[in-house]
């Protein structure tokens, strides 16, 4: 099994230690390079580095305490453009940052995802702050560090929540 699958943890705590550009471009050829509805990859990414952003995020989004110590952030978005049905924003969305988590422990990264959508105040407040226009939708938000814990692995495999069709 890829066992980047299984050491993925949320990281929450981070050293001041920055990212390079180049290890943020592999997260993101990661990202695109996750499946989407009928391929129309309606996925777009804003890398926030500034500090100062990146320490307002806790007024969007109230679980993103975090970035107060994340050296970047990626704000994934749906881009309404490129795909009519708004369901497939959300799950094209979630297949992208979940590449990109995988590719930050390969990478040796920390990394946090947290929603923003479907909460609309906090789709309004990510909207508002970063002055989108309603072609795109803010569906989370992953905080990226060096990480300053460690977090142990757990499979979680359930096997109750499983059955077999025997049609």
């Amino acid at each position: 099994m890829l066992k980047e699958l299984f050491d993925r943890r949320s990281i929450r705590r981070y050293t001041d230690r920055p990212i390079p550009k180049e290890v943020i471009t592999e997260l993101l050829h990661a990202a695109m390079n996750a499946p989407s509805a009928r391929n129309t990859q309606s996925w777009r990414f804003l890398v926030i580095t500034d500090r100062k952003t990146l320490d307002d995020m806790p007024s969007l989004q109230p679980y993103t305490g975090m970035m107060r110590q994340a050296q970047a952030a990626v704000l994934v978005l749906g881009d309404r453009t490129a795909e009519s049905d708004e369901g497939y924003l959300y799950v094209n969305c979630a297949a992208a940052i979940e590449n990109l988590l995988v590719e930050a422990v390969h990478q040796g990264l920390g990394a946090c995802w947290c929603a923003v959508a479907p909460k609309p105040e906090r789709i309004e407040g990510f909207t508002r702050y970063f002055r989108l226009d309603g072609t795109v939708l803010p569906v989370g938000i992953v905080a990226l560090g060096w990480p300053a814990e460690e977090r142990p692995r757990v499979d979680q495999y359930d096997p109750s929540k499983v059955s077999f069709w025997k049609g």
